[in-house]
């Protein structure tokens, strides 16, 4: 991905293993691993990796999600080699000790606390994935792993995760910036060249969600300030379930909840008065199937079974009704805008591509996506529609302070 527009480079290593390729009893190693990828080598010392690129007027960091782990780096052109080297050092020579995992341990606890047990909606999505796809199952376990199991996790177990998935035949590299295609592949085959190659495990991604759907579960919690119901529908992804569906998925989130001027946002909130703000979300990227997400913050004077049977009867009218060309074609100039402006960036760019690549699809699907978007017609998202929202494969979520049920 090579850019002049400006004196820096990104390299992005995303590993096709996440969260998902887990196993009950040891949530939460992938996203430990992580932390412990910054540990040291026996040529980097514990927590240098970082100090060394940001002495270089760099930047780094690392993130997981349930189908891959990715670390980056941003810096100028000629210190791609360093942060190269560096990271093909930590892909084969990885060094953990005893007393790094303990503070570590607690480092990773405490990033838990904050982003999933602080925060009142994220307590009720874990329960929302795992009442979607099942109890145990690759997508029914979040990301950051049971306080227990975490607790729990060993060196031992951390090391044999690392030597199962961490190796260049396991491995995307990505590098966008201010450099050449030459010089890239000149450097991947000096530094990731030599590192042997191992057998890589099977992933394990079911085709079918939670046996016991459609499942109705709620949170009152006194943090809450602002209520929320939302909707949760299995959906295809681009690698698995009814695929064809993907692109016209998208397109059907960003005309029903993806701007102020979408369907939901002008029937519940500019027109009924009845809910604060609307969204809609599809996400296609992913090993097994996702879900499509509807959602809706109610205003104060309207109960969360008005706003079942408000957003019930939109999602009627667009199957029954009908969309309008111009209401496609809006949907997919917003979707083909906002991809142009996060290609722009040296991290959204890469991220893109590691997602896709890491997920099944192909640098030709990446490339061919605007022209297939801009190809959906009327019929296919409404068709599209009908598929996914099927009464017998949903999650009903309601969240709501202590005080009464809306």
């Amino acid at each position: 991905m090579p850019s002049s527009r400006a004196p820096i480079v990104t390299q992005l290593v995303v590993y096709k293993v996440g969260s998902a390729d887990e196993v009950a009893g040891k949530t939460g190693i992938a996203h430990f691993l992580e932390h412990m990828m910054f540990k040291g080598t026996d040529t980097v010392g514990p927590s240098e990796f970082s100090r060394i690129v940001s002495k270089n007027g760099g930047r780094d960091n690392a993130y997981t999600t349930y189908d891959s782990t990715g670390y980056y780096q941003t810096v100028s052109p000629d210190r791609l080699e360093l942060v190269m080297r560096m990271e093909a050092d930590r892909m084969a020579n990885l060094r953990l000790t005893e007393k790094e995992l303990a503070p570590e341990r607690q480092v990773v606890l405490e990033e838990r606390r904050m982003r999933i047990d602080n925060s009142p909606s994220a307590l009720l999505d874990e329960v929302v994935h795992e009442r979607l796809y099942g109890r145990g199952q690759p997508y029914g376990m979040p990301i950051s792993g049971t306080v227990a199991d975490v607790e729990a996790l060993t060196l031992a177990d951390l090391m044999e995760f690392y030597r199962r998935h961490y190796m260049p035949n396991n491995a995307i590299l990505i590098v966008g910036g201010d450099t050449t295609s030459e010089q890239v592949r000149g450097l991947a085959e000096k530094y990731y060249g030599p590192i042997p190659a191992r057998p890589v495990a099977p992933r394990r991604r079911p085709d079918h969600g939670a046996s016991d759907l459609p499942q109705t579960v709620s949170r009152a919690d006194p943090r809450v300030v602002e209520p929320r119901w939302s909707r949760h529908y299995l959906a295809p992804s681009f690698s698995k379930g009814e695929s064809h569906y993907a692109h016209a998925l998208q397109v059907l989130a960003q005309l029903l909840g993806g701007t102020e001027t979408s369907r939901l946002w002008r029937a519940l909130v500019v027109d009924g008065k009845q809910a604060l703000s609307t969204w809609a979300g599809y996400r296609p990227n992913s090993l097994g199937l996702t879900s499509f997400d509807v959602g809706v913050h109610p205003a104060s004077s309207v109960t969360m079974a008005d706003v079942e049977s408000a957003v019930s009867a939109e999602l009627a009218r667009l199957v029954d009704g009908g969309i309008s060309a111009g209401e496609v074609e809006r949907a997919q100039n917003q979707l083909l805008a906002a991809a142009i402006y996060s290609q722009d960036s040296l991290q959204n760019g890469p991220r893109i591509y590691g997602g896709a690549l890491s997920t099944g699809s192909t640098i030709a699907d990446v490339a061919a996506w605007p022209e297939r978007i801009g190809a959906v017609r009327p019929d296919e998202v409404v068709a599209a529609a009908r598929h996914v929202w099927q009464p017998s494969r949903l999650v009903t979520s309601l969240l709501t302070p202590p005080s009464g049920s809306r």
